[in-house]
């Protein structure tokens, strides 16, 4: 069910973009393009909220190769940078479980 309203979000809200585009294509108001433009974006926040709700955070599991890079990183004393490439590996991941699991491989 929340797979047809994600596609019915994003659908309308690509359907009003580009009903924007033909009404400033056709010299139709400027306010009805705005408004074409704001339902279209109300409806792409709704598509993203549904898809953002069935995400199920994955837990930070390293294998040996991440692992490697993470530890390479701490050796050359770059803290920082082990945090957000954990952060790009595990998009689900706070700042703070990164960290946490970084400094648990020192």
């Amino acid at each position: 069910m929340l797979w047809h309203m994600r596609a019915l979000y994003l659908g309308l809200a690509a359907a009003f973009s580009v009903a924007a585009l033909a009404l400033k294509l056709f010299g139709v108001s400027n306010l009805a393009t705005v408004a074409c433009l704001l339902v279209a974006g109300i409806f792409l926040v709704l598509g993203l909220k549904v898809t953002a709700d069935r995400r199920v955070p994955r837990q930070i599991e390293l294998d040996d190769g991440k692992r490697a890079t993470v530890r390479a990183m701490l050796d050359r004393g770059d803290e920082g940078a082990a945090v957000r490439q954990m952060q790009l590996w595990f998009r689900d991941a706070s700042p703070e479980e990164a960290r946490r699991a970084v400094l648990d491989l020192r």
